[in-house]
């Protein structure tokens, strides 16, 4: 546990002594890969793996220009009001993200694919730096577990469906969260 607070307080000042920290990015136990792919799917990992490694850890909005379509909708709690609409609504929506929660660590836990499909789930460290979305930075650092799954065409991401088990993140946001996603549930009549 010592050591465990040691290892948190070195991230915090990290954080708070750079201005720049890149995440590093770790391939977890690849026991997970696949042996029996298609090239199309081999591809289509090799896609999804870079763009979730470097555009998604790194917040390389270079890497979102080489991976997702242009027209690509992409469902996740960061618009909670529908689907993101394209790649230029989900450049802004990510970079709006990245720069309030900087990602110290990205950690790809696994990652298949099948026929136009790719399932990536990860793990990230990342650091409320800046106000976000109306609420104030609070330096908290969080873990973040998502999953993804990737729908690609012609080499690029056409749509995402994320997933993530992000509580800490989802509390801290919970005073504009609440009134985006519960304000807009439908009513039960009857």
């Amino acid at each position: 546990m010592k050591c465990k607070n040691i290892a948190l307080s070195i991230i915090f000042l990290c954080f708070v002594c750079c201005k720049t920290i890149h995440a590093q990015t770790i391939i977890k136990n690849e026991s997970w890969k696949q042996t029996t792919l298609s090239p199309a799917e081999k591809k289509n990992l090799a896609t999804a793996l870079h763009f979730m490694a470097d555009g998604i850890g790194k917040a390389g909005m270079k890497v979102f220009d080489e991976c997702v379509a242009a027209d690509a909708k992409i469902y996740t709690g960061l618009k909670p009001q529908g689907p993101i609409e394209g790649l230029q609504e989900y450049k802004q929506t990510f970079e709006d993200f990245a720069a309030a929660w900087p990602v110290s660590e990205f950690i790809i836990d696994e990652a298949f694919a099948t026929d136009d499909k790719v399932v990536i789930r990860f793990q990230a460290i990342a650091h409320f730096k800046n106000d976000y979305y109306g609420v104030k930075a609070t330096n908290e650092i969080v873990n973040m577990k998502e999953v993804h799954v990737l729908t690609l065409k012609n080499g690029k991401i056409i749509s995402s469906i994320v997933s993530g088990t992000n509580f800490p993140f989802e509390y801290i946001m919970y005073p504009v969260l609440k009134d985006a996603v519960i304000g807009n549930l439908p009513k039960h009549k009857g």
